[in-house]
């Protein structure tokens, strides 16, 4: 087995020790004739902030938001996981636009979780708190809790 590697390493170890040695001797012989500058201004002093005014300082976070990280990116995933697509709650089957203005818009929408269909007009309510806002040709504007969705029928349709 070949030994070069260790010689290498003694010699930068001697190498070394040699710089060293030489910088300790150029150094106490050069702190004999040179003046050390003294600065007389003062530093400013940094307060430290007490215990209860770091508890102060974290009111608006809640502990919980400190974990939130942990739990979104799981360390104990496999590699490349990608969350689940969110499921539409709601699919639109199709509209019915009539032709004179005194039949409102119809839509047909179906539950993708109970597979149940419902035939609604603009105002009407799908379940507690989803409300149809607005029917349009190929498309429907729902409303829940405030945040509007928009539904629409796939290009082949």
């Amino acid at each position: 087995m070949s030994t070069h590697h260790i010689k290498r390493i003694g010699i930068g170890l001697a190498a070394g020790f040699v710089l060293a040695r030489l910088f300790s001797l150029d150094t106490a012989t050069d702190a004999q004739n040179t003046t050390i500058p003294f600065n007389r201004q003062t530093q400013k002093k940094v307060r430290t902030p007490t215990p209860n005014e770091d508890l102060e300082t974290l009111k608006p976070f809640q502990s919980t938001d400190f974990y939130r990280i942990i739990i979104e990116y799981n360390l104990f995933r496999p590699l490349g996981w990608r969350p689940p697509r969110p499921v539409e709650p709601y699919r639109l089957i199709g509209t019915i636009l009539p032709r004179s203005e005194n039949i409102p818009p119809t839509a047909i929408i179906q539950s993708t979780a109970g597979n149940k269909t419902y035939i609604v007009t603009t105002g009407e309510t799908l379940d507690a708190l989803t409300e149809v806002v607005s029917i349009e040709s190929k498309q429907v504007t729902l409303s829940c809790n405030g945040a509007q969705r928009t539904l629409k029928l796939p290009s082949g349709f």
